[in-house]
C-alpha cells in the first residue's frame, strides 16, 4: 500500500513530462484503436452486405450443379423441401430461385447477365435488394405485370437502359434449345458492389420457368437466412443429413472470401496495435529511465536505509503501470467518444465512392469495436507497461546505497 502511494505521488513530480506520456499514450491508443475500428466497420459491413445481397446464409442446389451451371440440374419437389426447412430450428426463412446465365440486349449493347428468378415475396424475406431501389427508380415487382426485369443502375448505365426500357435476355432452355424473350425494366437497384451488380439481373419465377420450359416444383437454388449467421456451420450437417439428395453449403463454403477477411481483419488489427503498443513502450522505458536517473540520490538513500532491491523493482515498475494505465484510459475513453460518434453519422467517403464501390465496399463507413476488444487493449497496455519497466527498475537495482550517501 505505501508502495503504491509512493509510485503514484512520484508520477506527478515532473508533471509536464507525465502529462507528455500520457497524452502520446492517449493519442496513439486513440489512433490505433480508430483504425482498428474503421476497418472492423469496413469488413463487418461487407460481411453484411454479401448476406443480404448477394448469397443469403446457406444455399442447397443439386450435388452436380456447380460444376457447369447445367439448367436440368435442378432441385426436386421443392415445395416439399420450403416447407419442411420452414420449421427447421434456427431457420427464419427460405425461398427457391432459378437461375441461368444468358445475354442481355438492347439496341445499344450485349452483356453477359446471371439470370434469377425469384418469388418476390419470399425473396424480401432474405433478400434486401428491394430496399435499393429508390422512389425514383421502380420498384421490386409490385405489379403482376408479365416478363418485368429489375436491373442493376451498372448495368443499365452499359446498356443505356432506364424504367420502361425492354432487354432482351437470351439463354439456353431446359432442352438445350436456345431461347429468349423480352423483359421490360420496372426496377433499377443499385448496392455498395458494382462488379456484382453488373452481373445480375432479377425477374419473376414464373416467367423465367415458362420460357426456360423447368417443369413444376423443381428449382435451382434454395436460400436459407438463419436467426444467427454463425448458426450455418452446425446446422449444415443436420440440413445435409436431412436432404440427401441436395448439396447444402454454408456462407463460408459458397464464399470463403468473406471467412478469409474476417480472419484477416483479425490479424491486422492485431498487429496495428502491437506496432503502436511496441513505439508507446519505447517511448515509456525512455522515459523512465530519465526518471531513474534523475532520482539516483533518492533510490539510492532509500536502499540504504533498509528499503530492499525487491521492493524498489516493484516501486519503479508500478509508476510505469500507473502512468500507461492513465493515457490508457483516457485513450480507450475518447476512442469509445469518436467510435460511437462515427458510428451513428458515418464516414462520408463519398469523393472515393467509384473505387470503393469497385471493389465491394461502400462510401460511407461506420466505424465499430467490440467490447471484448477494450479488455484486450487494457490487457495488452498493462502487459507492455510491465515489459518497459523491467530494464529501467533494473538500472535502479545496479544503484550503490554507499555512493548515493557520499554525494549528498
Amino acid at each position: 500500500m505505501v508502495l503504491t502511494k509512493i509510485a503514484w505521488r512520484s508520477i506527478w513530480r515532473s508533471k509536464l513530462r507525465s502529462v507528455v506520456v500520457i497524452f502520446a499514450i492517449a493519442s496513439g491508443l486513440l489512433g490505433g484503436l480508430f483504425s482498428s475500428a474503421w476497418m472492423n466497420g469496413m469488413a463487418k459491413q461487407r460481411v453484411e452486405n454479401t448476406f443480404v445481397y448477394e448469397i443469403g446464409h446457406m444455399q442447397m442446389h443439386h450435388p452436380d450443379y456447380a460444376e457447369n451451371k447445367d439448367v436440368k440440374k435442378t432441385i426436386h419437389g421443392t415445395k416439399e423441401k420450403l416447407d419442411a426447412l420452414k420449421v427447421f430450428s434456427g431457420v427464419k426463412a427460405v425461398t427457391e430461385r432459378v437461375l441461368v446465365t444468358g445475354m442481355s440486349a438492347t439496341a445499344n449493347k450485349n452483356m453477359g447477365v446471371n439470370i434469377i428468378g425469384v418469388d418476390p415475396e419470399r425473396e424480401k424475406e432474405i433478400f434486401q435488394i428491394y430496399k435499393k431501389i429508390d422512389s425514383t427508380s421502380g420498384d421490386f415487382f409490385e405489379s403482376n405485370k408479365k416478363n418485368s426485369i429489375v436491373i442493376s443502375k451498372a448495368l443499365a448505365g452499359e446498356l443505356k437502359a432506364k424504367l420502361k426500357s425492354k432487354i432482351v435476355l437470351t439463354f439456353q432452355d431446359y432442352n438445350g434449345e436456345i431461347t429468349g424473350a423480352a423483359f421490360k425494366v420496372v426496377g433499377i437497384y443499385k448496392t455498395d458492389n458494382n462488379p456484382w451488380d453488373k452481373l445480375h439481373v432479377f425477374v419473376k419465377n414464373d416467367d423465367l420457368r415458362r420460357v426456360l420450359e423447368l417443369p413444376e416444383n423443381e428449382s435451382h437454388e434454395i436460400v436459407l437466412l438463419l436467426d444467427d449467421f454463425e448458426q450455418a456451420a452446425t446446422l449444415e450437417p443436420q440440413l445435409q443429413s436431412k436432404f440427401t439428395d441436395t448439396k447444402v453449403e454454408g456462407w463460408a463454403e459458397i464464399s470463403p472470401y468473406l471467412s478469409l477477411m474476417s480472419g484477416y481483419m483479425d490479424t491486422m488489427m492485431g498487429l496495428f496495435m502491437a506496432i503502436i503498443l511496441g513505439a508507446l513502450g519505447f517511448g515509456i522505458v525512455n522515459t523512465m529511465l530519465m526518471v531513474v536517473l534523475e532520482r539516483t540520490k533518492e533510490l539510492g538513500m532509500l536502499m540504504a536505509i533498509g528499503m530492499t532491491k525487491r521492493r524498489v523493482f516493484i516501486m519503479i515498475m508500478l509508476e510505469t503501470i500507473f502512468l500507461a494505465m492513465v493515457g490508457a484510459i483516457i485513450g480507450e475513453i475518447l476512442s469509445v467518444l469518436f467510435i460511437k460518434y462515427f458510428n451513428s453519422s458515418g464516414i462520408d467517403l463519398s469523393f472515393v465512392a467509384e473505387g470503393m464501390e469497385s471493389v465491394g465496399y461502400a462510401a460511407i463507413t461506420y466505424p465499430m469495436l467490440e467490447g471484448y476488444r477494450y479488455i484486450q487493449i487494457t490487457i495488452l497496455v498493462i502487459v507492455t507497461a510491465i515489459l518497459a519497466s523491467v530494464y529501467p527498475a533494473w538500472k535502479a537495482l545496479k544503484l550503490h546505497p554507499a555512493e548515493a550517501i557520499r554525494s549528498i
